[in-house]
Order: C-alpha cells, then sequence, then structure tokens
C-alpha cells in the first residue's frame, strides 16, 4: 500500500467524524509517512511502520468526545434534500419521544446493575464487621467468665467470614466485569455514531 492509498483507506473509515478533525488526522499522518521516507524508508516500508488502517481509525474515534460524533450525525455536512427535510419534520415528533424513552431504559438498568451490586457489597461488609466483632466478643465472654456463649459467638463470627470472602470476590469480579462492559459498550456506541454516513463524499 501506498500513501495514497493509506490516506484514502483512512479518509473512508473516518467519514463519521467532523470534517476539520479528519483533514487534521489526514494531514498529520501524511506528515509522519513524509518524515519517514525522509529518514530513507520507501513509501511502502513508511505506510506499513504506520500500522493497520482499521486500528488506527479506531483509536481517532475512541479519542473524540461523543458529542463531535454527535453533532456530526445530527448536522451533516451536505445539504438535505427537500424529502429528507420532510421525512425528519413529519419522524421527528415520533421518533425522538421512542428514543428518548429507550435512553432512559437503559440507563435505568444500568444504574439498577450498580446498585445491585453496591447492595451486595454493603452485605458482604456487614457479615465482615459483624464476624469480626463476634470473634472479638469471645474474649469479652471469657473475660466476663462465659466462656461457652463466647465459642458460640466464635463460631457464628467464622461462619460470617466465610460467607463474607467468597461474596466479596465475586462481587468484585462483578465489579470489574461491568468497569470493563461499559468500556466496551461506549466504544461499540462512539464506533456506531462514526459509521460511514450515506451519501457522504
Amino acid at each position: 500500500m501506498n500513501k495514497q492509498e493509506f490516506l484514502k483507506a483512512l479518509s473512508d473509515r473516518l467519514q463519521g467524524i467532523p470534517k476539520e478533525d479528519r483533514e487534521k488526522s489526514i494531514e498529520y499522518y501524511s506528515e509522519m509517512i513524509d518524515d519517514r521516507t525522509e529518514d530513507g524508508l520507501t513509501e511502502e516500508q513508511a505506510v506499513k511502520a504506520m500500522g493497520n488502517v482499521g486500528d488506527i481509525a479506531d483509536k481517532i474515534i475512541n479519542d473524540m468526545p461523543v458529542e463531535k460524533l454527535l453533532k456530526t450525525k445530527i448536522m451533516p455536512e451536505r445539504k438535505l434534500s427537500a424529502f429528507e427535510i420532510v421525512l425528519l419534520t413529519v419522524g421527528f415528533p415520533i421518533l425522538f419521544p421512542i428514543g428518548i424513552s429507550l435512553i432512559a431504559v437503559a440507563f435505568t438498568l444500568y444504574l439498577v446493575l450498580w446498585v445491585l451490586i453496591l447492595c451486595i457489597y454493603v452485605v458482604a461488609f456487614s457479615f465482615a464487621v459483624s464476624g469480626i466483632a463476634s470473634i472479638i466478643a469471645l474474649f469479652m465472654s471469657i473475660w466476663g467468665g462465659q466462656a461457652l456463649s463466647g465459642m458460640f459467638l466464635f463460631g457464628c463470627g467464622m461462619v460470617l467470614l466465610g460467607l463474607a470472602i467468597p461474596i466479596l470476590t465475586g462481587v468484585l469480579k462483578a465489579t470489574f466485569g461491568c468497569i470493563s462492559l461499559t468500556g466496551k459498550c461506549f466504544k461499540k456506541i462512539k464506533s456506531s455514531l462514526a459509521k460511514r454516513k450515506v451519501g457522504a463524499k
């Protein structure tokens, strides 16, 4: 792949981002290729050293604020035709409330998931604190001359700690899983916003 083919492929993959950002990215990578050719590499070697076009485009999109991608999606670079304007005018009162409702439902489910995780943390820490308190109560019971009650409290404390540890381990895994899933979903949303628009030049 030569320089022009590389820049064309990159430009095609960045059609969904604002024009000025796309042009800046193309100019940046064009200068990088030129710098490498000045250092003695052939054009093909310089292009190969840039890496995969898809990975580069994904990185540019992921580093871009969502509001820029939304603005580009909502306000296309070309002028809308009369048919598209009529379609938007007629469809907006129906599609906008549906879109808001779907976003609200998705956000609510996401919030419920985190509240559930928080509740499990509270349960795990409650078990842990109660377990430690029960074990401490053993020494207080022995000091008070109630060794039998102390042993019972010690047993309860060990059971509570035994429950707290696997619950805490599980909820930590769930937390990291949710964080990872959130990142993947966010990247997916940004990628879908930056997809090449129909009719884009």
